[in-house]
């Protein structure tokens, strides 16, 4: 204590023997049998870790002291929640008795001296499981300790009262009990600083991992999409659906498929506009689905026209959205739930998205029914082979030396020369019956002309990613294996060279070249050097008790009994709307102290 008193410099001899004064109370408030806790038999233990009892008093002080705080220091339940505080922190206090215990192996100590000290400065020493420790920023935790202020707001002095106030509001405890669980926290700490001081990274280490980060990569892509393609290839045949539904392989799907659309679905067609568009725009956007609308009161199948002009992703499917409408926005839902089959909203819809036009399909036979289910579902496949086909063609092109774009453009003109094919009605489908069906849709002014194939935003494009690193994941909708094969591709090979394989992200077809390949340099490294390895170091050292911890924990799983009934009643067995667990009300927490 006089070699801390010392190491402040403190000149106030009166200053002094105030200090040692506040001294002598905690030691004599502290026990040093402390580390001995046993439970008893009548005694709840949330946890047993090699005989010692973590008790749900133990464990709440921990949980409060590592929720996360907002605003002037307000706890963050919601949050605590989604990051799983409760069993973070008894996950953290059972890594701490296996550091604890190996102390005594290592015949490690903690005078009180140290705790007092601790204290003096400000420090709550606290544990997270190694597994974890990406969560010390979010909860206040930096190198092991959350920072609190014992002094008084006047004088800026410690002051006792101050102390005592904070820690019984923070965790709980009186000073004892607080004095105890600090010694196991500074005794656990030492371990983790044993297992930390060997760790070393060279220069010439952190250079190679550097260059390995920090170099980036930026690829072209071209996106050929099953369900652009589905909107310009000519309506099926019947005889041709039915063929293909009477397959054995395609039978079940067909079936499956029927009983879920028993409901009459709904089907939508949307024109996108921003909320904060120009109201030229808006209304350009609102005559378009006017012009819809009209379309499909003068005999045009809504499917037909959802596949031609519809900016929404379930074009491809005739704008079918299921049949229920829960999770929808409200003008959405509340237009479509008043739409009985066979119905057709008569007004544009407006939502935050755009304009929409909404229609319920006709209810319908079995026998129709399973021809519509049949023909949507044949009108995918087909789609998706011809999406494979052009993807196909196009890098077929790139590897001949073709320009990229000329390709892309041969093979939409090839698709549809002028403008996109009118998909005939699909078989049962509901359309609003005509009050003339010879004479045409009427002419709305300033309405958008249809889209083209080569017009619509969805066909294939020479797209570039961000740039990435070795870590990236530049292409949405890849399965990790291909996302794998795409990172070793683009650091790997050279500017402009294309991948041999199509990549497949969901029904869409992507090809890939590398546009760009920047290696992080030397002068580069010297500019962060010493920030860099500092982070390696910390990532190396984590990386290091990590698998120190592994073996304790290993070698004592037996040893290591957690009470998971007193958990299933902190954390609620019963989901919460959102799918979480309840968190602990301040009823619960004041039961566990």
């Amino acid at each position: 204590m006089l070699q801390a008193l010392r190491s402040r410099g403190l000149s106030s001899v009166i200053y002094g023997v105030l200090i040692i004064g506040m001294a002598l109370v905690f030691v004599l408030g502290f026990n040093p049998s402390a580390g001995k806790q046993k439970a008893s038999l009548g005694e709840q233990c949330a946890a047993r870790v090699k005989g010692h009892c973590i008790t749900p008093k133990d464990h709440m002080a921990a949980y409060r002291l590592l929720i996360p705080r907002g605003e002037q220091n307000e706890p963050l339940v919601a949050k605590a929640k989604q990051m799983g505080i409760l069993r973070v922190s008894l996950d953290g206090l059972i890594e701490r008795e296996l550091l604890v215990n190996d102390a005594e192996r290592l015949g490690i100590t903690v005078g009180e001296d140290e705790v007092t000290e601790a204290i003096y400065d400000g420090f709550i020493h606290a544990s997270l499981p190694s597994d974890k420790v990406s969560l010390a920023p979010y909860v206040r935790l930096f190198d092991g300790k959350v920072r609190y202020n014992f002094r008084d707001s006047k004088t800026k002095k410690f002051e006792l009262k101050v102390y005592e106030r904070t820690i019984k509001a923070v965790t709980g405890r009186s000073p004892t009990e607080f004095r105890e669980e600090q010694t196991r926290e500074i005794l656990a700490e030492k371990v983790r600083d044993l297992v930390h001081t060997p760790v070393r990274v060279s220069e010439s280490e952190a250079l190679a991992g550097y260059i390995d980060e920090r170099s980036t990569a930026t690829l072209n892509t071209i996106t050929v999409r099953a369900s652009y393609l589905a909107k310009y290839l000519p309506a099926p045949l019947p005889k041709d659906v039915l063929a293909w539904a009477a397959d054995d392989t395609n039978k079940k799907s067909v079936e499956g498929s029927s009983e879920a659309h028993k409901n009459p679905h709904l089907r939508h067609i949307l024109i996108k506009v921003e909320p904060s568009a120009s109201d030229s725009v808006k209304a350009a956007a609102k005559a378009r689905i006017v012009a819809a609308i009209a379309r499909v009161k003068h005999g045009e199948s809504f499917a037909a026209v959802a596949k031609e002009i519809s900016q929404d992703g379930s074009a491809g499917a005739g704008g079918d959205v299921g049949d229920q409408t829960d999770g929808f926005v409200a003008p959405f839902k509340d237009a479509a739930d008043k739409l009985k089959p066979g119905e057709m909203t008569d007004a544009p819809v407006e939502t935050q998205f755009g304009y929409h036009a909404i229609m319920r399909d006709a209810a319908m036979t079995d026998d129709a029914l399973k021809l519509m289910v049949a023909t949507e579902l044949f009108t995918r496949v087909k789609a998706e082979e011809a999406a494979k086909a052009m993807a196909e063609k196009i890098q077929a092109d790139l590897k001949a030396g073709k320009d990229a774009q000329k390709s892309i453009d041969e093979q939409i003109a090839a698709l549809t020369p002028n403008a996109p094919v009118k998909a005939a009605a699909a078989p049962g489908a509901a359309a609003v019956p005509a009050t003339d069906a010879k004479k045409p849709a009427p002419a709305t002014p300033d309405a958008p002309v249809a889209d083209t194939a080569d017009t619509d935003s969805s066909r294939p494009q020479i797209v570039s990613t961000a740039a990435f690193n070795k870590g990236g994941d530049p292409i949405p909708g890849l399965s990790a294996e291909s996302n794998a094969k795409v990172l070793h591709f683009a650091f790997t090979a050279k500017d402009k060279d294309g991948m041999d394989d199509v990549m497949l992200a969901g029904q869409d077809f992507v090809l890939v070249s590398l546009k760009e390949h920047k290696t992080a340099t030397k002068e580069e490294f010297a500019k962060d050097k010493e920030v860099y390895l500092q982070t390696l170091v910390r990532q190396k050292q984590d990386e290091a008790f990590a698998l120190y911890m592994a073996r304790l924990k290993d070698a004592a799983k037996n040893e290591i009994k957690v009470d998971e009934k007193y958990m299933a009643e902190k954390m609620g067995t019963a989901k919460t709307a959102d799918g979480g667990a309840p968190t602990p009300t301040e009823e619960d927490e004041e039961e566990g102290n």
